[in-house]
């Protein structure tokens, strides 16, 4: 059950939320952040069926009808804004306010909850709608929101919940998974820094991304007879997603990306370390390479700095291009 993973995974959490809802101390708003992969949204809906639960003992029950259509978004006084699958707009937060603005349609106690996770994608206006809406809430409304990155919020914003921080699952715990999972150990090495959610890692290793992303890393370390100079430009032969309904291709490419430069991290890190797991070709690329630590942690930094443009940034082929470029400067800088 999630509140026994919740319990698991992030302990101070589980408690902060039980004693909450069993003493009825359920705060106006509150503010899940910490980094991908953290169960934040899940205990964001956890949350919302404990408040709803028709058995009121705690935590929910995750068993009874109420708790269920909840699960399945079916639950009249609950609204869930997806900002890892669009961005908050304005007029997502006003449509809130607006149906908030009635009564309650099923809770006879006038309960209403609305969850926005990733609400660090929130444009600033919608940020501003939000942050009026948590001003003045109304009778009986909680605000969950939920964030990979709080410094993107506005700080009035983060004033007015209450912050329940998420730590950080170790990469071990991940590889564990994916290997209990039925992935290789080998690779369960490099999908468990990947990927930061137990229900993807096998969809993750079975998918065309994963593929791709290995093929633009080898060859940026120049294995295989592919050479380095030309991955801008085989990119965009061979390894970008071209063709497809448009929304799924941009969701693909940007999965891609962040694929390739999670493992320039995990090789910049493991360069620090002068050691690596994972399969042969990439502890050899690891223990082979004429990169020192300081390299590494310069890798680190460029890698880090347009990772963190992927997802806001509009232009993705002109992301791709500065990030090979700057690549490309960095290893001519080095003679690499």
């Amino acid at each position: 059950m999630l509140k026994e993973l919740l319990k698991k995974q992030q302990p101070v959490v589980y408690e902060a939320l039980k004693n909450a809802v069993q003493e009825d101390r359920i705060s106006n708003a509150y503010l899940f952040t910490g980094p991908y992969g953290t169960i934040k949204n899940e205990a964001a809906l956890l949350l919302a069926e404990s408040i709803f639960c028709e058995k009121q003992e705690g935590l929910a029950c995750e068993e009874c009808n109420t708790c269920r259509r909840i699960r399945e978004g079916l639950y009249g006084d609950l609204i869930v804004l997806h900002g890892a699958e669009k961005a908050i707009s304005k007029e997502d937060v006003d449509r809130i306010q607006e149906q908030f603005s009635r009564t309650a349609l099923e809770n006879s106690s006038g309960r209403r909850v609305y969850i926005i996770e990733n609400a660090e994608t929130a444009s600033v206006s919608a940020q501003n709608s939000m942050l009026k809406f948590l001003e003045e809430p109304g009778r009986g409304v909680t605000a969950i929101l939920t964030t990979d990155n709080a410094s993107r919020l506005l700080p009035t914003i983060i004033s007015r919940c209450t912050i329940l921080p998420f730590v950080p699952q170790a990469s071990e715990a991940y590889e564990e998974m994916a290997e209990e999972a039925g992935i290789p150990s080998e690779e369960a090495y490099l999908i468990s820094h990947l990927v930061r959610k137990r229900e993807e890692l096998v969809p993750f290793y079975e998918g065309e991304e994963y593929e791709r992303a290995k093929g633009m890393f080898k060859q940026y370390l120049n294995l295989e007879g592919m050479p380095r100079e030309e991955l801008l430009v085989d990119y965009d032969i061979s390894w970008r997603f071209s063709s497809g309904e448009r929304d799924k291709m941009k969701r693909s490419n940007i999965t891609l990306l962040n694929a390739f430069l999670d493992l320039l991290l995990l090789y910049g890190h493991d360069v620090i370390g002068h050691d690596a797991k994972g399969p042969k070709w990439y502890h050899d690329a690891v223990s082979n390479t004429k990169m020192t630590e300081r390299d590494g942690a310069a890798l680190i930094m460029i890698v880090a700095e347009q990772k963190d443009k992927v997802n806001r940034f509009n232009d993705l082929n002109l992301l791709i291009a500065q990030t090979f470029r700057r690549l490309e400067d960095f290893n001519h800088e080095r003679n690499l």
